[in-house]
């Protein structure tokens, strides 16, 4: 069999590592490629690895799917095709991401009591500000994905009514949603959009969870919005959606 040349073995080591494979077990599977049928004296020789760790990588080869063994005396090991390696390999890539999503979750429910009664305990300040649309975006969602009863939503931004259309759709069915956007937008959206929209009077974002928490865009320019739990605030904003004068209903 060909031999790989050197700059080009050390790539494939490291590409193989970031698979997660060990260092010996990379450089053990690519002397197979070269020399298949091999026992694990000569890969030994072959790699430089030595015999007290030879047989390390050789089961971790046989652990993530990539290598056949022969049996006997002594055992033979046998390569399997790079692409079924390759694809056993990320085969347990998914599974241990899986895991780890699945923990991460469970730290996050774990972690939430502690942060909950703190808050519980100590009132939000009167405005916590928010810089970045991305930030801005992420944190309405969460607000109107937190919503247990009512999601009040105000839209004047073209860009920010894209972002958010199609998620409150699929987020808030579980809620009653609120929503005003002026005119020129209410005639972008198609009757499924709109549902039972209002139509703002005067430019304003802001959305509101359950008459708790309020995001306000002060910028959408600027990309500043704050945050707050101020009952006044929530309360005189609330209104708008009932006052004829700020807030009509659609023709």
């Amino acid at each position: 069999m060909e031999r790989i040349d050197q700059s080009l073995r050390g790539h494939f080591i490291s590409e193989l590592k970031t698979l997660g494979l060990s260092t010996y077990a990379a450089r053990v599977y690519l002397a197979l490629l070269s020399h298949p049928y091999t026992p694990a004296g000569f890969l030994c020789k072959e790699t430089g690895i030595p015999d007290s760790k030879i047989y390390y990588a050789l089961d971790e080869l046989s652990r993530k799917g990539m290598i056949a063994v022969q049996e006997g005396t002594p055992s033979i090991y046998k390569p399997l095709p790079p692409k079924e390696s390759i694809n056993n390999l990320k085969q347990q890539l998914v599974e241990n991401l899986n895991q780890k999503i699945v923990q991460a979750d469970n730290l996050a429910d774990s972690l939430s009591p502690m942060f909950e009664n703190a808050v519980g305990r100590d009132e939000m300040e009167l405005a916590y500000v928010i810089r970045g649309r991305r930030n801005i975006i992420r944190k309405i969602k969460d607000l109107i994905s937190s919503a247990r009863n009512e999601a009040v939503v105000f839209i004047s931004e073209k860009d920010l009514l894209d972002e958010l259309k199609s998620f409150m759709m699929k987020e808030t069915k579980h809620v009653e949603v609120k929503l005003a956007v002026t005119r020129e937008l209410w005639k972008t959206m198609n009757p499924e959009e709109r549902g039972q929209a209002r139509i703002l009077a005067c430019p304003i974002n802001l959305a509101i969870s359950d008459m708790k928490t309020l995001i306000t865009i002060s910028s959408w320019k600027n990309e500043v919005a704050i945050m707050t739990n101020d009952r006044a605030l929530i309360t005189m904003s609330s209104e708008y959606y009932a006052n004829p004068d700020c807030c009509q209903e659609a023709c």
